[in-house]
């Protein structure tokens, strides 16, 4: 829940990311999973509760629910409070965020202590590759017969090998 309480410190409630949803959907299944494999629940015990669940009656699951919910807004709650108290380093990740999308241990480490991070320089550390790019048969205008692929006739990028004359397609 970090990730969506610090969106919503940072930006307000009204300007949280989508990128929020992966949040939720993750301390929500930590949570399911704690209540009804772990027994983490005083109110519902400690008993298997996954085994079976369609046989459940709705009270238990609605149990399930509650318990779930619970967990969740407690993660919640407590994500708020330790972001709030560190409002400023939240602030100066946040900034680094902004300019480099991505952060490992170490750069946040230095961002923190006030180290500069190096310019992103807009080229990639190694050529890209793009992938070949393959068409249905006849998806192409103009284009019969077998062929399986932008430029390839079964595979070939060779025009000449294609049957029936009609040469390959090139981009």
């Amino acid at each position: 829940m970090g990730g969506k309480v610090a969106e919503e410190l940072v930006y307000g409630a009204d300007n949280v990311t989508s990128g929020a949803s992966a949040d939720i959907r993750g301390a929500t299944s930590v949570a399911h999973y704690m209540v009804t494999q772990c027994g983490m629940s005083d109110a519902l015990g400690n008993i298997d509760l996954a085994s079976n669940y369609d046989l459940h009656s709705s009270e238990t699951k609605a149990k399930i629910e509650s318990e779930v919910r619970r967990l969740v807004e407690e993660g919640r709650e407590r994500a708020t409070k330790i972001l709030s108290e560190n409002r400023k380093e939240l602030d100066i990740i946040a900034k680094a965020l902004m300019e480099y999308e991505a952060l490992s241990l170490e750069e946040v480490n230095k961002v923190l202590k006030g180290e500069k991070l190096p310019k992103l320089t807009g080229k990639p550390a190694a050529p890209l590759k793009l992938p070949d790019l393959v068409l249905p048969t006849g998806s192409l205008p103009g284009q019969s017969g077998s062929q399986t692929g932008v430029g390839a006739t079964h595979g070939s990028n060779d025009s000449s090998s294609s049957s029936g004359g009609n040469g390959g397609a090139k981009l």
